[in-house]
């Protein structure tokens, strides 16, 4: 079947979710407020007041305290002022007339009390054999009394931290001796949802492109054409080419040092840049608020007022061939789905590399900061004006009555994430079975996902754009200059943890000293981060 023609999808890709201009323009006399950065031991401060003012891999199958003020530097079009929700507080007084008692408490009307002896006529008692007193008696030991106070008893209800009680998940947590500063995730998401936060239609800048056997160029020769016919392949075996097959190998801090010296290639300013980040790390700050079972970590460097988000790798267990298969499905599956010169009609998929690789960089505000974001896109159409748009590919199992209830919580959720911060407007689901056969194929837009999942009451986008608010304002405010620092979200998965880190990657510095000192070679021990 045949895709019908696309319209421009960019006017209401950002909804209700997030309205820039629209919402800014009508809220009249509305004060740009700060969101809360931190609650508990959270160390914040003003997060944008030192920039002038204001402020992923693909292709696998998918199994604050914030000063916005006024710019000190060049404006952009689009930036809005950051307006936050803020309820109706009313203030009840209680007006209460309370008579006077003239009563002297301890004068005439309490002869019998000043009568007391000071020593007791009675025996002090004994307890009997067997009683502990070392707080595990009693019933289910905890015996009576409120919980255990030092003096004999045990409590009526468990301590905090014991079995039951509201700090079990605490009670073997030891603090890391690196630790500078902690986010705890105890805003409700009703709270969050309260607020909201202007996210800024990204813009694109530039882009780069990695061929086969690692090259990489600046420029769009990686991009590929989205294949309007998809709906002939179904049906198709998306193990055809598994035996070519080209694992991603993990560049590491290099991959990044390839996004930094595309920001140098094209001469792109980072005067009021907040942060420059890979989409991946948007994408688990964005996810972390619903998302409480994935652990995951960045490095934060804040260099000449900009912080740098390096993606950090976690280790995994070892995968199995049918892991490996799997993940080839959704590289198979993008090359099914986008037009290959090379491949005659018919002709079965062969030689696929997951390691070529388009990359946008993009220019975006979430609330009072602006993010300089790489962003791998899949492939790519034109709307019948003629302006160029990304589409976002994707593979996933058959959905039964079982598991569409798990797949719109979940993994909707991250398509949703990882279409929206990149201003992807549509994502191509390919669905196939448990052999890799594709069954059939779904077109969604990235805006009508977020309204399923709010109607069902699953999650909500503006709690995670909330969110992720204040985690930036809790970074910029916290983070120093030229100091070296880890992000962790880890179990029990209740607080975002800043840990002080001992370097900084060579990809980063290389960069600053680059733009500081364009004609002067790097360091000798730097200079292989560039190759």
């Amino acid at each position: 079947m045949d895709l019908p023609p696309m319209k421009n999808p960019m006017d209401d890709l950002f909804g209700e979710d997030s309205d820039n201009d629209s919402r800014s323009s009508s809220s009249g006399n509305a004060s740009s407020s700060s969101s809360s950065s931190s609650s508990g031991s959270a160390s914040s401060s003003g997060a944008s007041s030192s920039k002038g003012g204001d402020g992923d891999g693909g292709g696998a199958d998918s199994s604050s305290s914030s000063d916005s003020g006024s710019s000190g530097g060049r404006e952009d079009r689009g930036d809005d002022r950051v307006d936050s929700y803020n309820g109706d507080s009313g203030v009840y007084p209680y007006d209460q007339e309370e008579e006077d008692d003239e009563r002297d408490l301890f004068g005439s009307d309490n002869e019998e009390y000043t009568k007391t002896p000071a020593l007791s006529t009675y025996s002090i008692p004994v307890l009997p054999a067997g009683w502990s007193s070392d707080n595990h008696g009693g019933r289910g030991g905890m015996g009576r009394g409120r919980w255990a106070n030092g003096r004999g008893g045990a409590g009526l209800l468990p301590r905090p931290g014991g079995r039951g009680g509201f700090g079990g998940r605490y009670q073997n947590y030891q603090r890391d001796e690196r630790f500078v500063s902690e986010l705890k995730l105890s805003k409700s998401k009703e709270t969050l949802s309260r607020k909201h936060t202007v996210f800024q239609e990204p813009c694109e800048l530039t882009s780069y492109s990695r061929v086969e056997g690692g090259q990489v160029f600046f420029d769009e020769r990686g991009l590929r054409l989205f294949k309007r016919h998809v709906s002939e392949d179904i049906g198709a075996d998306l193990n055809q080419g598994y035996d070519t097959f080209i694992e991603k190998i993990d560049l590491g801090s290099e991959g990044f040092g390839d996004f930094l010296g595309s920001i140098r290639a094209k001469n792109i300013s980072l005067e009021n840049i907040h942060f420059v980040t890979f989409r991946n790390n948007l994408n688990k700050i964005l996810g972390a608020v619903y998302n409480r079972h994935e652990p995951w970590e960045m490095g934060v460097h804040k260099r000449n007022g900009t912080i740098y988000l390096d993606v950090h790798k976690l280790p995994e267990r070892p995968q199995s061939d049918l892991d490996r298969r799997r993940c080839y499905w959704g590289y198979c599956f993008e090359s099914l789905a986008t037009e290959d010169p090379g491949r005659a009609y018919g002709e079965d998929i062969h030689h696929v590399d997951s390691n070529v690789e388009f990359v946008s960089v993009v220019k975006t505000k979430l609330g009072a900061h602006r993010v300089l974001m790489g962003a791998e896109m899949d492939c790519c159409d034109e709307t019948d004006e003629g302006r160029r748009i990304y589409i976002e590919l994707k593979t996933s199992r058959e959905l039964d009555d079982r598991t569409v209830e798990r797949f719109e919580r979940e993994k909707l959720l991250k398509f949703w994430i990882q279409s929206f911060v990149a201003g992807v407007p549509y994502i191509l689901v390919g669905y196939r079975d448990d052999g890799g056969r594709l069954v059939r194929t779904e077109r969604l837009r990235t805006k009508d996902i977020a309204h399923r999942a709010r109607l069902k009451n699953y999650w909500q986008g503006n709690v995670c754009l909330a969110f992720a608010d204040e985690v930036l304002c809790w970074l910029y405010g916290t983070v120093k200059e030229n100091e070296d620092y880890t992000l962790q979200f880890v179990h029990p998965f209740m607080r975002l943890e800043l840990l002080q880190a001992q370097s900084c990657p060579d990809a980063i510095t290389n960069h600053v000293h680059l733009l500081q000192h364009p004609s002067s070679p790097p360091p000798p021990h730097l200079s292989n981060s560039l190759m």
